[in-house]
């Protein structure tokens, strides 16, 4: 963690196939759906059904990454996902946002 800065780390394990997580994850509806994101998201690296890393900069925060891993575990899929250089006054709040969005990605598959 550097000067005014924290990180947030996830770990999920989803029964359902990579190929319909990494739907779920880059389908415009699919993400309106479980995600929401706010406007300043882009994302910088894709790596089909194994990597997904977004450049997070909503208006009036500082620029942070949200990096999602995927791994097949059979026909489950474990997600990781880190949340890199995160305002350290909003850390707790991307804790609770971040949870919530995970439930209803699960929901969503």
């Amino acid at each position: 963690m550097t000067e005014g800065r924290c990180e947030a780390r996830f770990t999920r394990r989803y029964d359902a196939p990579i190929a319909q997580v990494w739907l779920a994850l880059t389908d415009p509806a699919s993400v309106a759906r479980w995600l929401a994101p706010p406007a300043g998201v882009e994302v910088v690296r894709s790596e089909r059904e194994r990597l997904l890393e977004l450049d997070w900069s909503p208006p009036g925060e500082p620029q942070s990454v949200v990096r999602i891993e995927l791994r097949a575990e059979g026909q489950r899929t474990l997600l990781v996902l880190d949340h890199r250089r995160i305002d350290a006054a909003l850390g707790m709040r991307y804790m609770g946002d971040w949870t919530r969005a995970l439930e209803r990605l699960e929901v969503s598959l």
